[in-house]
């Protein structure tokens, strides 16, 4: 695995974004909030992958 790939801050916000999405699905039963907490956290780590292979 790339290093530098695991280094990004964008990896570190998509982790973030995703686990915090869930426990707002799961804790508190927001599922909008949960929702786009998630897939903002996905398209973080789509950035995280297209910037460490450029």
């Amino acid at each position: 695995m790339n290093s530098e790939f695991l280094r990004s801050p964008w990896l570190l916000l998509a982790v973030v974004l995703v686990v915090a999405g869930a426990f707002m699905l799961s804790v508190f039963g927001w599922p909008v909030a949960g929702w786009a907490s998630i897939v903002i956290g996905v398209f973080s780590l789509v950035a995280a992958v297209l910037r460490t292979r450029i």
